[in-house]
């Protein structure tokens, strides 16, 4: 191994915080066949009682191998793998540390904005807040619509009285609009009633007939189509457990059902937190793409 390819490859390591020790041991185990612990100590300078904590580490990095002899001996594993796998150590590492810490700034924030702590303070809380009643959530969506940069998934729940409130829904769906307008991807996943039975083909047909003249309306009313660059529309036949919408892959906005009336949202928390948007999204998007109907096809 050169002495540039070896400097490249020790200043690669030690960004991925690796010590001087693990980078010393692994790199005599790259030029070398299976070694022992002792021969290791020898070649990479690393004092005995260190060794087996520096082994220990590369090992649970994914960087070696062991092999169950008298005395145990070691060797490195294919470079792409060993690479492969420690970026993938350190990439759930920092979300796992990203996590603890929007936990710990959404608490903060929380006890911050409930003392007396500052005399100024933001007009609204950014990691955590919740609100309550139409106003407030619609206030709530307006701004969060209005710094929309990117994407944009949504839920909503579908039954013939969505229809008839759809007329007074023009700010909230105005939010919508002019995010297309700005280029914002949207998708929508629209849901019915939960049924365990499977469904007959006329309840079926009833859906898809429904989704249709939900489209024809949300087109009425507010120029909104699937056929608009940048806006889908799918719905699946059983109820989605938990609504929430995901703005930028950052920030969710959950959705509290009425416990009288689960078709109402009656409040809604507002989550600043990538690590849940993310997971969230991938249900999401598993949902999409394997369960939703796109369209009203032929039964």
């Amino acid at each position: 191994m050169s002495n540039i390819i070896k400097d490249e490859l020790k200043e690669f390591l030690k960004n991925l915080h690796l010590s001087n020790y693990e980078i010393n041991v692994y790199l005599v185990l790259l030029q070398s066949n299976e070694l022992n612990a002792r021969e290791l100590s020898e070649r990479s300078r690393v004092p005995t009682g260190r060794i087996y904590e520096v082994l220990e580490v590369l090992n649970d990095y994914g960087m070696i191998e062991i092999q169950d002899s008298r005395p145990k001996k070691y060797r490195a594993i294919s470079v792409n793998q060993a690479f492969q796998n420690l970026i993938s150590k350190m990439e759930k590492e920092n979300q796992r540390r990203i996590s603890f810490l929007y936990n710990q700034a959404k608490e903060l924030e929380s006890k911050i904005y409930n003392s007396n702590f500052f005399i100024k303070r933001e007009s609204s809380k950014v990691f955590w807040s919740t609100a309550f009643g139409a106003e407030n959530m619609l206030s709530l969506y307006t701004k969060k619509f209005n710094t929309l940069k990117d994407n944009l998934l949504m839920t909503g729940f579908l039954n013939d009285n969505t229809l008839k409130v759809l007329p007074f829904a023009k700010n909230f769906y105005k939010g919508i609009v002019n995010a297309l307008n700005r280029g914002v991807q949207v998708r929508y996943l629209w849901s019915f009633e939960y049924d365990e039975r499977p469904l007959s083909n006329d309840q079926k047909i009833k859906n898809h007939s429904l989704f249709d003249k939900l489209i024809e309306v949300l087109n009425e009313l507010f120029g909104l189509s699937p056929v608009i660059d940048g806006f889908e529309m799918r719905f699946i036949y059983k109820r989605i457990p938990t609504y929430y919408d995901i703005f930028d892959n950052s920030r969710v906005l959950i959705k509290l059902q009425n416990p009288l009336n689960p078709t109402q949202i009656f409040a809604c928390m507002n989550v600043l937190d990538p690590i849940l948007a993310e997971e969230l999204a991938k249900k999401y998007n598993n949902i999409w793409l394997f369960e939703a109907i796109e369209n009203t096809t032929k039964i």
